[in-house]
């Protein structure tokens, strides 16, 4: 009768294309798309595929989409990954865990959606290692969006791979060919109707017994849809001869017609496998366990009339029962009523006790009216979806845990952590403003929850600080204060507080956040009341806070939770930690799981670049971040961006960057009053001054910022630009300016926090000291362990101190710290600084200056200098060893690090063990 070796008809083009994709997945990995009408045959050639893989030595792994479960965020990667038990085992345990908790088959901290794609990508690997791989998803537009990224993902990187993806996908009236391409990014192929001809063929082949008359009248209703036209002939009015009825509307859509003729069928099914029909297809995922615990004893056996009747397929380890097609599905559910609906997905909520989210959801579908026992196990449903990373499952959850709410507070409580996770987790800032458009009406001002959400919305998108400060010290005041650290909504609110207040820089907004955290007990660094202290007066911090820190970033490496990481690096970014937050802020933004929390994380890598000496990594940082931001809306971190990329341009001796990022800043913080924003742009315009010697402008800058002799609080600025101020003081003249400034910064008490500072504070002491002390200050402000880890502050510091000596007459001396720093900034790529030391050497009578490059050879003493560097020792412990002084060390190690093309004692041991063993000794 024309069928091909599979019993299909008229698909002989089609299974020819299926074969050769067979082989190209089998050689070299390979996607494709079916595509077309409901009924026209996608799943018997997708049954057809499986045969043919099999044949050809494929291991085949099949799952299908349902439309009842696609708010379940990976439900669809679920059936594949169940499906592959000893190749999951099998892998590494972090990439075996982000799995396993983004599919709820394990407990862990939630991963992000890059990790869990990438898991899947290694688990489809692993199993394609012994034979070629063909994963087959059929019912894809009923796939949940979180399994469509997934198999996206894996389908864009199956080049040479021995792994092919094979899905099926229902084409709905009014929805093109390249809607389809673009929502899956997979090739397509369209399967078409049959034509007249061979829609007689298949019906004459299982019809035979019908007149061709009949056959005919049917083969021109269906339309040439397979579904059609063996339903419509195998219905009772066909096969007794007679005419379909008029009016069924046969020719409107075959889809509907075989619906309704589904529909009659199961209306002869008696009432209790009707029941567990629909059971079933609520439930989603065929599970006979659920099916049984939900329809109690003796449930299962009632689905025999229907497996009969060939509506349903029960598999062949009798776990799973699935429906023919996804139109019985459908006429399954059609024929329900609301109340029959609600009572299923109650027995179904009850079965799945141990699945939170599952639970919460049929929960949801029960309920019609408020009811706060529900919306309590929605919002808990939303809180394991967080746990998972899936962050879009949980707005949508606490969006439907706020609907079921019976009371306004606990409505706008949902409603406001659903917009703070849409702004601050997924960086979906119109999904926060639509939600918040919800609350409208309710005065943000009593609810914590929504001062929080709205405060940050208003900061971060038009950098209204005083429109977020009041809402949040409104909130905040009439909140009940707990005798412990804060925690939940009211920690949500003191951070987004401090944010506002850092970012505005004002007495009248920092004092009330100050007078709120006097009542606050001492708690985590990483803590909003923490962060706060820290901001206000770093000289505050005490060891054992600083021990509690150094603590907490330790544990960071084993830390998947953004928003702990984030917080945990803004505390640390004041107290010169960075370095140590460097891999798991990297993660953050290498996974972009939270794209909220991507762009603070940007900020600290570029800010650690900064500090570290990588100028150029920093630039391009700043430029990802300024991008990101005002891509998303973030529009206030854009500003944090322009102020790194005008330090590093600053640094690097860009004057004409420096001053257009700086002028951005100014054009956008001024008319916002956001004080803290100008302080940056001035700090990098007197740094880019300072480096071009003019001294004038450099003064001018710095003392935008604060005045001589004053550090006030909530100002870091004036911590870190009080060497430059001093130093511009002093150049122009203004000694007793530059001492008091200097005083300042002693008494602060700052030196102990960090290496950076301490040198900080002890050159500016250095450069303000009596003729006499000078030479001591200096010594003892180099001699500090840990400063090789700050380039630009030691090569700056080796500046002042050369200078300093040659005003004084002591030029050969001051010839060795010149010669180094000039080294050092040659190095780092800061030219104007480098112009600076190469002009203060000519003034010495050195022509010509002794630099060490990149790739020349160490001297004996060099060598043996930096192979005690790199065991640990401190400068005057080598010193010792060698009989040398700390000073001459110091130049020493000045000289190595360019020649080793390094930037920090740390790269020590991996610099030397690099260089090429030394030549044997030879006898004479």
């Amino acid at each position: 009768m024309g069928a091909g070796p599979t019993g299909l008809v008229g698909r002989e083009g089609e299974l020819a294309e299926l074969a050769a994709f067979l082989d190209t997945a089998g050689a070299d990995g390979a996607a494709l798309l079916l595509t077309g009408d409901p009924g026209v045959g996608k799943t018997a050639l997708l049954d057809a595929t499986v045969d043919l893989a099999a044949a050809k030595g494929r291991h085949v792994v099949r799952g299908s989409g349902d439309e009842y479960e696609t708010d379940i965020s990976y439900a669809g990667l679920h059936q594949l990954v169940s499906a592959l038990p000893d190749e999951l085992g099998r892998l590494p345990q972090p990439t075996r865990e982000a799995l396993e908790v983004a599919l709820g088959l394990g407990a862990g901290p939630a991963p992000s959606q890059i990790a869990v794609l990438n898991a899947a990508l290694s688990l489809f690997d692993e199993a394609a290692k012994e034979q070629p791989l063909l994963l087959i998803v059929d019912d894809l537009h009923a796939v949940d969006q979180a399994s469509r990224a997934a198999l996206g993902f894996v389908a864009r990187r199956l080049a040479g791979r021995r792994i092919g993806l094979l899905a099926a996908q229902r084409q709905e009236p009014g929805e093109s060919s390249g809607e389809t391409f673009r929502s899956t990014g997979l090739p397509e192929l369209q399967i078409a109707p049959l034509d007249d001809t061979d829609a007689l063929r298949l019906l004459s082949r299982r019809f035979a017994h019908l007149p061709r008359r009949i056959l005919s009248t049917v083969a021109h209703e269906a339309q040439g849809n397979p579904l059609a036209l063996l339903e419509f002939a195998g219905s009772s009015t066909a096969a007794s001869g007679g005419r379909h009825p008029q009016g069924a509307g046969w020719s409107s859509g075959q889809g509907r017609d075989v619906r309704a003729l589904y529909s009659a069928r199961l209306a002869r099914l008696p009432h209790r496998t009707r029941d567990v029909l629909l059971l079933a297809a609520l439930e989603g995922s065929g599970d006979i366990g659920i099916l049984e615990t939900a329809g109690g004893p003796g449930s299962l056996e009632e689905l025999t009339p229907a497996e009969r009747d060939h509506l349903v397929i029960v598999a062949e380890n009798g776990r799973t029962v699935r429906f023919r097609h996804p139109l019985v599905r459908s006429a399954v559910v059609d024929s329900s009523t609301g109340e029959q609906r609600r009572t299923a997905h109650r027995l179904l909520a009850d079965a799945l006790a141990d699945h939170p989210e599952r639970r919460g959801d049929h929960l949801a579908r029960a309920t019609t009216a408020p009811d706060e026992t529900v919306a309590a196990a929605v919002e808990s449903a939303a809180r394991s979806s967080l746990r998972r990373g899936d962050t879009d499952g949980a707005i949508t959850r606490l969006r439907r845990a706020a609907e079921l709410s019976p009371d306004r507070t606990g409505r706008r409580r949902r409603l406001s952590q659903a917009a703070y996770v849409a702004a601050w987790v997924a960086g979906h800032l119109e999904v926060s403003h639509e939600i918040m458009r919800e609350v409208e009406g309710d005065p943000a001002t009593r609810s914590l929850p929504a001062a929080a959400t709205a405060g940050f919305l208003v900061l971060v998108t038009q950098g209204d600080a005083d429109t977020a400060h009041a809402l949040l010290m409104n909130a905040i005041e009439q909140a009940p204060m707990p005798p412990g650290p804060p925690s939940g909504e009211l920690e949500t609110a003191l951070f987004t507080l401090t944010l506002a207040s850092q970012y505005s820089g004002r007495p009248e907004h920092w004092q009330p956040l100050i007078d709120v955290l006097a009542r606050l007990p001492e708690t985590s660094p990483a803590a909003a009341a923490s962060l706060g202290r820290v901001h206000h007066d770093p000289g505050s911090v005490t060891d054992r806070m600083l021990r509690r820190l150094d603590e907490e970033i330790a544990g960071l490496r084993d830390q998947s939770d953004a928003d702990v990481v984030v917080r945990t690096a803004l505390t640390a970014s004041y107290l010169d930690r960075l370095p140590g937050c460097r891999e798991a802020v990297s993660r953050v933004i290498r996974d972009r799981g939270a794209v909220g929390s991507s762009m603070p994380a940007l900020m600290f890598v570029a800010l650690d670049d900064l500090h570290t000496g990588r100028w150029q990594a920093s630039a391009s940082a700043a430029d990802e971040l300024i991008a990101l931001s005002e891509e998303t809306g973030y529009h206030l971190f854009a500003q944090v961006g322009h102020y790194i990329a005008a330090m590093a341009a600053a640094q690097r001796g860009d004057l004409d960057a420096c001053r257009r990022h700086c002028e951005t800043v100014w054009e956008w913080s001024g008319p916002r009053r956001l004080r803290r924003l100008e302080n940056c742009a001035h700090q990098a315009a007197a740094r880019a001054a300072l480096g071009a010697a003019d001294f004038e402008t450099a003064f001018h800058h710095a003392t935008a910022i604060c005045a001589p002799g004053i550090l006030p609080p909530f100002n870091p600025e004036a911590l870190w630009s009080a060497p430059d101020l001093i130093e511009a003081a002093i150049r122009t003249g203004r000694h007793t300016e530059a001492r008091r400034h200097a005083d300042a910064l002693c008494d602060a008490g700052v030196g102990r926090l960090s290496a950076r500072l301490a040198l900080s504070s002890a050159t500016a002491t250095a450069m303000t000291s009596a003729a006499e002390d000078m030479v001591r200050c200096f010594e003892e402000a180099l001699a500090l362990p840990g400063i090789e880890q700050w380039p630009f502050e030691a090569g700056h510091a080796r500046l002042a101190y050369g200078e300093a000596l040659r005003r004084q007459g002591h030029n050969r001396d001051a010839r060795i710290h010149l010669t180094a720093a000039h080294d050092r900034f040659e190095h780092l790529g800061a030219r104007t600084w480098q112009a600076r030391a190469a002009a203060e050497l000519r003034a010495t009578g050195m022509t010509r200056t002794s630099r060490g490059k990149a790739g020349e050879a160490l001297t004996p003493q060099e060598l043996e200098v930096a192979r005690l560097a790199a065991t640990g020792l401190s400068n005057p412990q080598i010193a010792s060893r060698l009989f040398l002084s700390p000073r001459t060390v110091s130049s020493h190690l000045y000289r190595v690090f360019p020649k080793l093309g390094i930037t920090s004692r740390a790269e020590l041991r991996d610099a030397l063990e690099a260089l090429p063993p030394e030549p044997p000794a030879t006898r004479p």
